[in-house]
């Protein structure tokens, strides 16, 4: 960014210049100086503005990525749940088949009986 101090596109390498190309310089600069005084505050405002929302990108992001990472841990239960319940019962009637069989038996008994209400 060129500044005020810096200004002086007709800046001859020697001698003093004329007053009219010395007020054109003074202009210039005054210029350059009220456009920095300007963009300064903007450009803090635009760089507040940028990380403040790159800030609420990363929250949104790192939860986004928490709630998918819950999720896929909820999925992989539920998929698991019936193979885990099946592997329990085979080993509980495996371990004790006349206990299994009397439950089955009085299962569908209770469900043959209030079948015939």
């Amino acid at each position: 960014m060129e500044t005020a101090s810096t200004f002086s596109p007709n800046a001859t390498s020697g001698s003093s210049t004329n007053p009219v190309q010395r007020g054109v310089d003074s202009a210039g600069a005054m210029l350059h100086s009220g456009i920095d005084k300007v963009a300064d505050p903007a450009r803090s405002a635009v760089d507040s503005f940028s990380a403040s929302a790159h800030d609420s990108v990363n929250r949104l992001a790192s939860n986004a990525q928490h709630t998918a990472s819950r999720f896929s841990d909820q999925t992989r239960r539920m998929t698991e749940a019936p193979k885990k319940a099946l592997a329990y019962s085979k080993s509980r009637v495996q371990d004790q088949p006349f206990v299994a069989v009397g439950a089955a038996f009085a299962v569908g008994y209770i469900i043959g009986w209030l079948r015939s209400r």
